[in-house]
């Protein structure tokens, strides 16, 4: 069976936009693959190559560019890195499904591009397999798509390849039908809430902030995912398709598609472990950090997929979307060491704001003080898109009100720094130095346990 995929009338707009300028370019296929369909969302052209002195990730800043003028000239590297970039901007659910191509050559029977081709795709899926919180967890089969558009013919050829295997590279064609009407998609929207408190714990080796984060990232991803979804208040069955969640919602004798609800509420409940451990160890720590906030989340998906799909991608867009600020906040630190010569250090990572790609809307993130025109720029570097700054949604998450904190004593102790409320929309994080504390809540649960025990020994004694 042949695979299918469906992209907007306006990703054919845009490859013929460059082929009819008779020039190479090379670019992300985006979009999201379920059981019942497979959907292109955006075309997006990787930028010409940017060349610095430190060779850093975020090469992207630069001004120094080098026009690459054929296939064999790009650098996989650079290209695995404007799949991270874009990765970060996708809700859950979404990935980067393959390479698009304009060329005059035909990559497929070149041996020498399609060597090329294989090389990129694999490269970029070691770079992304690599940070599976982030960029990983693809969906299905390790297949990805190779779209190319002739400039001389304007032949459109879209086919797949397996990435990540190691065998015999084998190509499989694919047809590829693109939609004169947008396509509809079903938004989901969560407002998952941290209030969480993690140990330092700093070895001889000593740790930094990316290794701490790291941890909380990997307890933070245990706990979500044990979490109980519920869609509208509601436990659903995994197996529903979500139109007919949709269906149950419009009001009796309506078929008007407005009269459905533009989108679904979500929420994420963590079971509660009920069963306390049977031995409890001392713990020392050398401080601890705070995360209080919420986490704003929406997620895209194709109407037809299924309860199980969607409660996925909600799950993995709040990783994804914490993972993407840890990252980001970390390469912004000047220093890296986790505890500060202050008691207490505040700390807002970046925030999230929304922005709109054709029917729906993708991510990025701000840092405190900046405009919204810092979005716009992302945009048009990563997504190959113009938007104004009105397109751009800010009030997801709003930024950490600071000046309580700004008003406290630095010698003020823990206890009372971490009892500060937070608005819900909030997103941030203190570090502060906690042992006492933490040691003196472990022995409380120490006394607890041995008071149970005593008590416990003397009623059966008695009986």
């Amino acid at each position: 069976m042949v695979r299918t995929v469906y992209s907007p009338e306006y990703c054919l707009q845009y490859l013929e936009q460059y082929a009819s300028q008779e020039s190479f370019v090379l670019g992300l296929i985006l979009g999201q693959i379920t059981d019942a369909r497979e959907n292109i969302i955006h075309l997006a052209r990787t930028p010409e190559e940017k060349s610095t002195d430190t060779g850093s990730e975020s090469s992207y800043t630069s001004e120094k560019t080098e026009c690459v003028r054929n296939l064999l000239g790009v650098s996989e590297a650079w290209v695995a890195d404007h799949a991270k970039h874009v990765t970060r901007m996708l809700p859950g659910g979404m990935f980067v499904q393959g390479i698009f191509i304009t060329s005059d050559e035909d990559v497929f029977e070149d041996p020498n591009h399609f060597s090329k081709i294989k090389t990129i795709l694999n490269f970029t899926h070691k770079i992304l397999s690599s940070n599976p919180h982030m960029f990983g967890n693809y969906p299905h089969s390790n297949e990805r798509l190779i779209l190319h558009m002739s400039t001389s013919t304007k032949v459109l050829t879209c086919k797949s390849m397996e990435v990540g295997s190691g065998k015999t590279t084998s190509i499989k064609p694919v047809e590829w039908k693109f939609l004169p009407k947008p396509q509809q998609w079903q938004r989901l929207d969560c407002y998952y809430e941290f209030d969480d408190i993690y140990p330092i714990i700093v070895k001889k080796s000593g740790i930094s902030v990316k290794q701490q984060f790291q941890q909380i990232l990997e307890a933070a991803h245990k706990t979500i995912q044990s979490s109980v979804m519920f869609i509208d208040g509601e436990l659903k069955d995994g197996s529903d398709a979500l139109e007919q969640l949709i269906k149950k919602k419009r009001p009796k004798n309506s078929t008007k598609a407005q009269d459905v609800p533009k989108s679904m509420h979500v929420s994420l409940f963590v079971p509660f472990e009920s069963s306390l451990p049977e031995t409890v160890e001392y713990l020392e720590c050398d401080g601890s950090i705070h995360f209080s906030g919420v986490v704003s989340s929406s997620v895209f998906m194709y109407p037809k997929a299924t309860v199980s799909e969607a409660i996925a991608a909600v799950k993995q867009d709040i990783i994804r979307s914490l993972a993407s600020r840890f990252t980001m906040h970390c390469d912004a630190l000047i220093d890296d060491n986790l505890l500060p010569e202050e008691k207490v250090c505040f700390n807002e990572p970046p925030r999230r704001v929304l922005v709109p790609v054709g029917a729906l809307y993708l991510c990025d993130y701000l840092f405190p003080g900046e405009a919204p025109a810092e979005a716009l720029l992302s945009v048009k570097e990563l997504l190959d898109l113009q938007i104004t700054e009105n397109d751009v949604v800010c009030d997801v998450e709003t930024p950490a009100d600071t000046s309580e904190f700004d008003a406290l004593d630095r010698d003020a102790s823990s206890e009372e720094l971490l009892a500060t409320p937070q608005e819900a929309s909030q997103f941030m994080y203190i570090t502060g130095i906690c042992f006492a504390m933490f040691v003196l809540i472990v022995s409380i649960l120490i006394h607890y346990y041995d008071a149970i025990a005593q008590f416990m020994g003397k009623l059966l004694t008695r009986s």
